[in-house]
């Protein structure tokens, strides 16, 4: 092990970002030089690059996931072969590969954005080591469960089982994995050195880069300007990344008054928090509108066969953006929906045929996963799989988006009922002003430049207001029901940012805020924005950045400020000031804990926390009994399995009286565990009569114990542990 955790982060992070390109960016390169997306063979190496990369996050997840169903096998076989063919286009095109070109100003700024976000972007998700003492960003809430379903890949591979839930025998996923396979094989191939939350932080990196593609891709591409003013209109568009609404002005208020750090994000969530955070759901962002993208790129231009491989490319997309993140892919494939109707009514048969044609191809490669979704699978698959239906509720149901400042004002105000529904829609302007800041602006003054044209409907930007307008009513208007967060209303409003962005870099190279004399447009909207327009612009940029970097600071340093300031304890994290330690000493645990049990070991530590334990998700890489109270079947399972097993379970961690190694080893047995961590804020761990006291740990610290019990401690050394250094545990003297 090494000696400080986030120097072994950092090199571990190094080598999963530079495995990625394996699968987000030689997959997209050698298609888009199959199919010459995008005028492909006619491009620069860099333009290459920022093409590849969207193009192989919407390739290669559900290329993976439905070889791997077959075999892992032939999923390296045909990720192995585009690596060879990889190698030859290098080979064939080494005037392009193998001479420097001169590169603009523009250019050397972008590839600086580039690798500045993926220095930073490491630096706010590693651990922090100070001495004895190592701090996770707030993100970890997040990452202990999708660190858990990339390891439960790597053991189960696809369909993977429920890190969460093991009621005797493996269950099957329910959720929006795809991304998570990409992690997996990464983590595979760096072995020892990748862990799976490594690889996860890595493919974080590589999701930022993705969006930060995609930005050039609409600006040239999708936009009316094409070309023109490429390299500045990028950069701009790039910068706008770093904006978010106006929450940090409520937010600056309670934080000095109440003296409670917190997010400022809401409901809108910025760019940063969205990659760093929910780096999937970008994924499925990336990948539907670079198919979408390349059904656009075919206006105009003719061709049976570039048609087809366009049609073939999207559909492909469509379905890895379906298994990235439900969400994302529904307000899409409203917008589609939509926009197929317009074609329609503009006789435009030939898109249209293209887009119903990748969209029935795209539902055609995700049966497997619509039925894994709908808990339909055989009842025994290989492995033991069960087919119980998850618990949860509705995917989508009616209902007005909720926006916290506003919703304070209104609950305050008036009772439970018709009249508060009422409420929220009359303020859905405001509310989403003070979500929104600057990028509110910028749809209110689209809105009115296109109004301003001879014909709407015919505008040049018509498909993206369509895009933003129907993004915009489903996430105002339905709400996911799973859990208690509206993942559609902020995720899926994803669609609308990038529009919002994207027009933001328009109207800002037209002069929005300073003047440009040669631009009409801008002329035009600036006698009607006037002055106090323009410093309201200006004003809501500053906002703006002051809440991304707010958010971003909070998110690396809150765990920090909670171990060494006087301020409200957060349960989730620690309810004294001990986290850094904690932290520290049960990574090392779980660390040691990892080489002396083989993968496929069930783990289990207290499940009555609240939302969740933070250390097993983020650093056991092995499956739990139950790792809540509820014990995740919201992500698969049946819930009455868990009812059967929680009870025990729960004894060996909350109940002192009558519980003795003896009994303990008989629980585990039964309950098909293979190791039990017991942690210094278990209530049985502070009471010294208790069982965990009396048993002999294979690992112990300050602040956890880890006991081998069930099945594994009555194997011969060598069986329980690849390194026979295990020494035997208390059950199994006895």
């Amino acid at each position: 092990m090494a000696s400080n955790f986030t120097v072994s982060d950092v090199i571990g992070i190094a080598e999963a970002f530079f495995l990625f390109p394996l699968f987000t960016l030689i997959p997209g390169y050698v298609c888009g030089w199959i199919i010459d997306a995008f005028g492909f063979s006619v491009r620069t190496l860099l333009a290459r690059f920022a093409i590849s990369v969207p193009l192989s996050i919407g390739i290669s997840p559900i290329l993976a996931y439905l070889l791997w169903h077959w075999s892992l096998a032939a999923v390296w076989i045909v990720f192995g072969a585009m690596w060879i063919g990889f190698i030859g286009l290098m080979i064939y095109e080494r005037g392009i590969w193998f001479t420097r070109p001169p590169l603009s100003r523009g250019r050397v700024a972008f590839l600086g954005v580039v690798a500045g976000w993926v220095v930073l972007g490491t630096f706010l998700l590693i651990d922090l080591q100070f001495n004895d003492r190592l701090y996770f960003p707030i993100v970890a809430y997040d990452y202990t469960f999708r660190t858990a379903i990339t390891a439960a890949i790597t053991r189960s591979g696809i369909p993977p089982h429920n890190p969460y839930f093991f009621p005797g025998r493996p269950v099957v996923l329910r959720y929006h994995y795809f991304w998570f396979i990409l992690c997996s094989l990464v983590d595979q191939i760096g072995r020892a050195r990748v862990s799976p939350r490594l690889a996860m932080i890595a493919g974080t990196s590589w999701c930022g880069i993705g969006l930060i593609a995609l930005i050039p891709l609409y600006l040239r591409f999708f936009q009316p300007k094409g070309p023109k003013d490429l390299d500045r209109r990028i950069l701009i568009g790039v910068a706008l990344l770093s904006i978010t609404g106006l929450n940090i002005l409520p937010v600056a208020v309670y934080d000095v008054f109440f003296r409670n750090f917190i997010l400022t994000a809401i409901a809108v969530v910025p760019w940063a928090d969205q990659v760093l955070w929910v780096p999937h759901h970008v994924t499925a962002l990336v990948a539907c509108l670079t198919g979408f993208l390349l059904i656009w790129y075919r206006r105009g231009r003719r061709g049976a066969k570039d048609d087809v491989l366009a049609t073939i490319g999207a559909g492909i997309m469509f379905a890895s953006g379906f298994g990235l993140s439900v969400y994302v892919t529904f307000v899409f494939a409203v917008f589609l929906t939509v926009w197929v109707a317009v074609t329609a009514i503009s006789q435009r048969f030939r898109e249209l045929g293209i887009i119903c044609v990748a969209g029935f191809g795209a539902l055609a490669l995700c049966v497997p996963y619509i039925l894994e979704l709908l808990g339909e699978l055989p009842g025994e698959l290989p492995g033991g799989h069960s087919n119980q239906r998850a618990s949860g509720g509705p995917l989508f149901q009616l209902a007005i988006r909720s926006f916290p400042l506003t919703e304070a004002l209104i609950s305050s105000a008036l009772p439970m009922g018709w009249l508060r529904s009422v409420a929220s829609t009359l303020f859905l302007p405001l509310s989403y002003f003070l979500e929104l800041g600057f990028f509110f602006l910028i749809g209110f003054l689209q809105w009115r430049k296109m109004r301003a044209s001879k014909s709407f409907l015919r505008h040049p930007e018509i498909c993206g207001f369509i895009m933003a307008a129907s993004g915009t009513m489903v996430c105002t208007f339905l709400r996911s029901g799973v859990i208690s967060v509206n993942d559609l209303g902020i995720r899926g409003f994803m669609v609308v940012q990038f529009i919002l962005l994207i027009w933001g870099a328009e109207l800002l190279d037209d002069g929005l805020i300073v003047r440009a004399v040669n631009s009409a447009v801008s002329q035009r909207s600036l006698v009607r924005l006037g002055q106090r327009g323009r410093k309201l612009l200006v004003g809501t940029l500053a906002l703006g950045v002051g809440g991304t970097v707010y958010d971003l600071c909070i998110l690396r340093s809150f765990p920090m400020i909670a171990d060494n300031m006087d301020i409200p304890r957060q349960k989730w994290l620690s309810s004294d000031r001990n986290l850094g330690g904690r932290t520290y000493a049960l990574r090392q645990l779980y660390e040691n804990l990892k080489s002396q049990l083989p993968q496929d070991a069930v783990v289990e530590q207290n499940p009555n926390t609240d939302p969740g334990d933070l250390f097993y998700g983020l650093y056991a890489d092995r499956q739990a009994a139950a790792e809540t109270l509820g014990c995740g079947t919201v992500f698969g399972g049946d819930p009455a399995a868990c009812t059967r097993i929680i009870g025990p379970i729960d004894d060996l961690f909350e109940k002192p009286q009558g519980i003795d190694a003896a009994y303990v080893g008989r629980a585990c047995k039964s309950l098909s565990i293979d190791a039990l961590i017991v942690k210094d804020t278990d209530p049985i761990w502070h009471d010294k009569t208790s069982w965990v006291w009396q048993a002999q740990p294979l690992l112990e610290n300050g602040y956890g114990r880890a006991f081998l019990c069930g099945k594994i401690a009555k194997k011969p050394q060598s069986a329980a542990s690849p390194q026979p250094r295990s020494p035997p545990s208390a059950v199994e003297r006895e």
